[in-house]
């Protein structure tokens, strides 16, 4: 499932749900460069494992808006946004390559939410 969040301050983000809908949530930041599109067979495997992967395209990526002066920190912001759209109350978060400190800026910033 595709679709945009809009956040609070306007800007949109482009996010897709992979996997099993009724899985263990897993947000994905994706690599520099980079987007939340990945081979197409994963959707398949991650459902087999029980796994629901969130990949989204950070500002200024792929179909996300763009954010000015944006820091690693603001990651915390987006995905709080879209995990409530999607009604995510906790989750797990894992960076790819120059995603990394954006995973690690969520599980500092966010620990009563990811696991």
């Amino acid at each position: 499932m595709r679709r945009r969040v809009r956040g609070a301050d306007g800007r949109h983000l482009m996010v897709e749900r992979l996997g099993d809908p009724h899985g263990r949530p897993i947000f994905l930041m994706h690599g520099t460069p980079g987007s939340r599109l990945g081979p197409a067979p994963r959707g398949l495997v991650l459902y087999q494992r029980g796994m629901q992967l969130i990949a989204y395209d950070r500002p200024g990526y792929g179909d996300s808006d763009r954010l000015q002066g944006r820091s690693v920190a603001d990651v915390a912001q987006d995905v709080t946004t879209i995990a409530d759209a999607l009604g995510l109350e906790r989750f797990a978060v894992v960076g790819r390559s120059g995603g990394a400190p954006h995973a690690l800026a969520c599980a500092a910033l966010l620990p009563d939410r990811v696991t």
